[in-house]
C-alpha cells in the first residue's frame, strides 16, 4: 500500500472496519465488521457482520501459559508474539474472504499477556505486521499504551463505545474473563468505568480442573451447586484490597488466577462453581453501589450474559432491571469497540476517557502497520 491510498482512507467520513478482539480467556477471536460514520458522541456505529472463531485447546493453553511470569520468560513472549500474530492473521484473512465488499482497515487489539497499571505498563502481543501483510490492509493496533504514557491505567477501553451507544444513567456491564462496568453520562467527563474483579476467569479455571470443560455452558454446573457462605466470605476477604481501591482501577489474570484460589477447601465442586458465580456478582454490585452514581438499568454483554445463574444473581442483588441484548451484539461488542477506536485514530480524535482511566489528557489511541 502506498501513502496516497492510505490518504484516501483518511479522507473518508464513513469507514468499514473489522474489529478484532481476543479476551483474557484466549478461547477465540471475535470479529466484527463495523461501519463507523462520523466522530464522537454523534458517531453512527453499525454492525454489518460478526463471527466467533474458537481456538483449539492446545493454542489456548499456550497463550494462557504466557501470562504466568514464573514460566514465561522473554524467549517465550518473543515466540508467542509471532505465533499469535500468525494464528490471528490466518483467521482474520478467512473472515475477510467471506465478505462481499472491501474493508478499509483492521482494528486489532492483540492479546494481553500482562497488565500492571500500578507500574504504569501493559503488554499486548500478536505481531500486527503479520496481519497487515497477510490481509493487505492497514492495521490499527496497540490501543492501550498511549493512555498509560499520559498517566492512565490503559483500561478499560470500551467506555468510549458505551458513551456513544447508551443513554444517560445506564450501567454497561461486560462479563468476560474480567468484570467491568461503565456508568454512562451524557457528559463525556461524567463517564465512570472500572474493572470490578473477576467474571468468568476463576469459574473457567475451576470447571476445567474438576469437569474437564472449557467453561460452564448455560450455567448448568453452577445450577447444580449451592452457595457456600464460608468460601464466599473467604473470597470477599481475599479481594478486599482491590475492592477498596477507588477508581480509576483495572485488573486481570495477574491477580485472578490459580493462586487466588489456593487453599480453598470445598465439598462438591459444583458448590465451588456456584459460590464463584455469587462472588463475581457480589463484587460487581457492591462496586456499583460504592463507586458509581445512581443509575437506571444494567445492560450486560460478554460470556457471563449467557449464564442464567449469573443473570439471576445480578437481578436479585442489584434490584435493577437487567437487559441482555441479542446474542450477536453481546459477543461482538468489544470487537466493535476496537473498530470505534480505529475510526477515531483515523479521525485524529482522542478516544481514551480520562475520567475512566485517570489519564491527564485525551490522546489518540493506536499505532499503524501498513502492508
Amino acid at each position: 500500500m502506498i501513502w496516497s491510498n492510505f490518504g484516501e482512507i483518511l479522507s473518508k467520513e464513513s469507514r468499514d472496519i473489522v474489529g478484532v478482539m481476543s479476551g483474557t480467556s484466549a478461547d477465540g477471536l471475535e470479529l466484527a465488521l463495523t461501519r463507523c460514520t462520523g466522530s464522537g458522541k454523534r458517531m453512527k456505529v453499525e454492525l454489518l457482520k460478526h463471527s466467533s472463531i474458537a481456538f483449539d485447546r492446545a493454542f489456548q493453553d499456550e497463550v494462557v501459559a504466557t501470562y504466568n511470569p514464573f514460566i514465561s520468560g522473554v524467549d517465550r513472549v518473543n515466540r508467542m508474539n509471532f505465533l499469535i500474530g500468525k494464528t490471528h492473521a490466518r483467521h482474520i484473512k478467512s473472515f475477510l474472504n467471506s465478505l462481499a465488499a472491501p474493508v478499509d482497515v483492521i482494528a486489532y487489539h492483540g492479546q494481553t499477556v500482562y497488565h500492571d497499571p500500578a507500574d504504569g505498563s501493559t503488554l499486548q502481543i500478536g505481531e500486527a505486521d503479520f496481519v497487515s501483510h497477510e490481509t493487505g490492509l492497514p492495521v490499527i493496533f496497540d490501543f492501550r499504551k498511549k493512555d498509560m504514557v499520559v498517566g492512565g491505567e490503559g483500561a478499560p477501553l470500551i467506555p468510549y463505545l458505551d458513551w456513544i451507544l447508551f443513554e444517560d444513567g445506564t450501567y454497561a456491564v461486560n462479563l468476560g474473563g474480567i468484570a467491568n462496568v461503565t456508568y454512562v453520562s451524557e457528559r463525556f467527563d461524567g463517564v465512570i468505568a472500572f474493572d470490578s474483579g473477576p467474571a468468568n476467569c476463576l469459574i473457567d479455571l475451576t470447571v476445567k480442573k474438576h469437569f474437564n470443560v472449557d467453561y460452564d455452558r448455560d450455567g448448568l454446573i453452577a445450577s447444580r451447586g449451592k452457595i457456600d457462605g464460608s468460601i464466599l466470605e473467604t473470597l470477599i476477604e481475599r479481594d478486599r484490597d482491590y475492592f477498596l481501591r477507588k477508581p480509576p482501577k483495572s485488573t486481570g489474570r495477574e491477580i485472578y488466577n490459580e493462586n487466588f484460589l489456593e487453599g480453598i477447601t470445598h465439598g462438591k465442586p459444583e458448590d465451588l462453581v456456584r459460590t464463584l458465580v455469587r462472588f463475581t456478582v457480589h463484587q460487581l454490585v457492591e462496586s456499583i453501589r460504592s463507586y458509581l452514581p445512581l443509575g437506571n438499568e444494567i445492560v450486560v454483554t460478554g460470556g457471563g450474559a449467557l449464564n442464567p445463574v449469573m443473570m439471576e444473581d445480578l437481578k436479585t442483588l442489584s434490584g435493577l432491571k437487567v437487559i441482555v441484548p441479542d446474542r450477536v451484539f453481546l459477543q461482538a461488542k468489544e470487537a466493535m469497540g476496537m473498530a470505534v477506536l480505529a475510526q477515531e485514530f483515523l479521525n485524529g480524535v482522542g478516544a481514551n476517557v480520562p475520567s475512566v482511566t485517570g489519564a491527564k489528557q485525551r490522546v489518540i489511541l493506536g499505532k499503524l502497520a501498513l502492508p
